[in-house]
Order: C-alpha cells, then structure tokens, then sequence
C-alpha cells in the first residue's frame, strides 16, 4: 500500500510551519509506527493468503471429490444408457414379436372369416332346403287337409253307389222271386 508522508504535503504542528523549511518534529517516531503498522498489515495480508491457500486446497480436494463422484455418476449414466439401449433393442424385438403375431392372428383370422363364410353359405342352401320342403310340406298340408274331403266324398260316391248296387240286387232278387213264383205257378 503506498502512501504519501505527511511532511511533502503539510507540517505536522501548523504552529510550527515556516514556509520553506523542512518541518517534521516527530518523523522518526512516526516512521516507526508505519512499518509496524505496514507490517503488520503485510502479516495479515499473508495470514489471510495462507487462509486464503488452505481454502483453496480445500476447495481443490473438494472439487476432486465432486470430480470423482461426476466420474462416478457418468460411469452410472453410461451403465444405465447401456440397459436402456438393450431394453429399447428388447422392446424393438417385442414389438417386431407382437407385429408377427398379429400378422398370423390376422391370417388366422382371415381363415376363420372365410370358413365362417363358407358356413353361412352352407347354412343358406340348408335353409332354401328347408324352404323348399316347407313348400312341400304345406303342398303336403293342402293336400291333407283335402284327403278328409277327398274321403268324405269318396264315402258319399261309395254310399250312392252302394246304395244303387243294393237297389239293383234287391230289384234282381224281386224279379228272381217274380220268376221263381211265376215258374212255380205254371209247375204246379
């Protein structure tokens, strides 16, 4: 630190001051107390550098030990962007698994639709079958219920016919019983 002495600026007792001469009573006492005091000052600077370097090693073993755990965290980090690359291959080849399978499960399935077509198709000649003997079976029914008539009128035509057989066969047997009686009368 620099400073300037007092005697080149001004006296120190003013009283004592004459202009032109060289005016400093107390110089050697004073100079005395500067270094001293510069010394002590220049022990405290040094006080405060060795603080000052104890920091600074200490700071310095610290930022090693950061150092160190960064060293440590990034072997971490690449550890774990390692697992995480293979767990992105697995995933990958999970997916390119499942897209498989759903491929085959698609063509599975596309070949149980077309089976079920062909089912449906079957199903659909097997019901015009069962339409058509439907119709069969209601021709069947018509004709049915016209066999009760059928009969009815084939029991009327059979009683008339029947009746007139009667009436043929009594009249013949009247006309045999006439002749028999006629033949008998010229016989006796």
């Amino acid at each position: 630190m620099y400073q300037l002495r007092t005697m080149d600026i001004s006296p120190v007792n003013p009283m004592l001051y004459l202009p032109g001469a060289p005016v400093c009573p107390e110089e050697p006492k004073g100079k005395m107390q500067r270094r001293k005091l510069m010394q002590n000052q220049i022990n405290n600077i040094e006080k405060q550098g060795i603080k000052n370097g104890e920091e600074i090693a200490s700071l310095n073993l610290r930022m090693g030990k950061v150092e160190q755990q960064v060293s440590k965290l990034t072997d971490v980090v690449t550890d774990t962007n390692l697992r995480v690359g293979k767990l992105e291959q697995q995933v990958c080849h999970i997916k390119e698994v499942v897209t498989e399978m759903n491929v085959r499960v698609e063509a599975r399935f596309e070949k149980i639709d077309q089976r079920f077509d062909k089912i449906d198709q079957r199903f659909e000649k097997i019901d015009q079958r069962f339409a058509r003997m439907d119709e069969r079976f209601s021709a069947l029914d018509v004709a049915v219920t016209k066999i009760p008539a059928i009969f009815a009128e084939n029991a009327m035509k059979q009683s008339q016919s029947l009746i007139r057989v009667i009436q043929w066969i009594v009249s013949l047997m009247v006309v045999l019983v006439g002749v028999t009686f006629t033949a008998a009368r010229y016989i006796h």
